[in-house]
């Protein structure tokens, strides 16, 4: 622990950032991961949420030398890394095919949390809108895709987390529900398999949900959060406007109370997950590093909130 939040009762809650943060420049280019770990820790984070996008196939020795170097560097830097995000960029649910080659690839990253002795993974569900899928083919489409995942990550000791994804009702059809963006979605998934549960707020935002009374229907089962702001209409993950500068950004204030009230606090592991977007800004890394104090101070406002 570098720094730490107090949550009460001597309890520390460390803030930390995606290495996606300091991983994309404006040009598409990358960084690398040893230089995301330096930039965490220069930047005053106390740990790195690893973002494993599309690995290789297990078995490359090329992205075991690079986790190795990223995991010794964060180590030599203080840094922890307690949560980390699995591959995203999911195919159509309807391609066997291609979510056979997804699976694989979140299978690699699992296996590459595990080596890196990393306790939490954050996996995104299977998203259906109620136009083409009834909410019971939308469940049942989730476990065959979720369980034999969640077997290997709780062989290798990997702790799987599902995200609630974005979902709002499209202008040419405002009654359309998208399965996976919901609360009662997310706690039928989890508790049919097992899980817990990574509360996106940006994503709960656009939704157009209450955080506090989503968070409330989630006692026990929220494990990781994503912190981050948007206007409601774009997924920007951007740093919490506090207090929020138009009546389109997310509540803090509610979004602090939701967090009490499904005691995500109550265990020491807990982090304030800064899951924010830097790709926008100029490869100048004195303006990066004042963008992430900013984003620390935000994650020290919404503790203090908590408390």
């Amino acid at each position: 622990m570098r720094h730490g939040i107090s949550t009460g009762g001597g309890v520390p809650m460390m803030v930390t950032a995606p290495t996606r943060y300091y991983g994309y420049r404006g040009d598409g280019g990358k960084y690398s991961l040893s230089a995301a770990a330096d930039f965490l820790a220069d930047a005053g984070f106390d740990g790195a949420d690893l973002s494993l996008d599309q690995p290789e196939p297990d078995g490359d020795e090329v992205l075991r030398s690079v986790l190795y170097a990223f995991g010794n560097r964060a180590a030599a830097r203080g840094l922890a890394i307690p949560v980390c995000h699995l591959p995203f960029y999911m195919p159509s649910p309807d391609d066997g095919a291609a979510m056979a080659r997804f699976s694989k690839e979140v299978a690699a990253g699992i296996r590459a949390a595990a080596m890196l002795g990393i306790p939490d993974g954050v996996i995104h569900p299977i998203v259906r809108h109620s136009s083409s899928r009834s909410r019971d083919r939308w469940l049942t489409d989730n476990l065959s895709f979720l369980t034999p995942l969640r077997d290997l990550a709780e062989g290798l000791g990997v702790r799987l987390c599902v995200e609630n994804m974005a979902g709002k009702p499209y202008p040419f059809h405002p009654t359309e529900v998208i399965y996976g963006s919901r609360p009662l979605d997310l706690l039928e998934l989890a508790e049919a398999l097992d899980l817990d549960i990574c509360w996106d707020f940006g994503h709960a935002h656009l939704t157009g949900l209450c955080q506090s009374a989503a968070l409330d229907k989630l006692r026990g089962r929220v494990r990781v959060i994503h912190v981050h702001d948007n206007d409601g209409r774009m997924d920007t993950h951007g740093i919490p406007a506090l207090p929020p500068t138009s009546t389109d950004r997310i509540d803090w204030q509610d979004a602090a109370e939701g967090l009490r009230l499904c005691a995500f606090t109550a265990s020491p592991d807990r982090c304030m997950n800064m899951e924010l977007k830097s790709s926008h800004l100029p490869a100048d890394r004195g303006l990066r590093l004042n963008h992430a104090a900013h984003a620390i101070a935000a994650a020290r406002k919404i503790a203090e909130m908590i408390l």
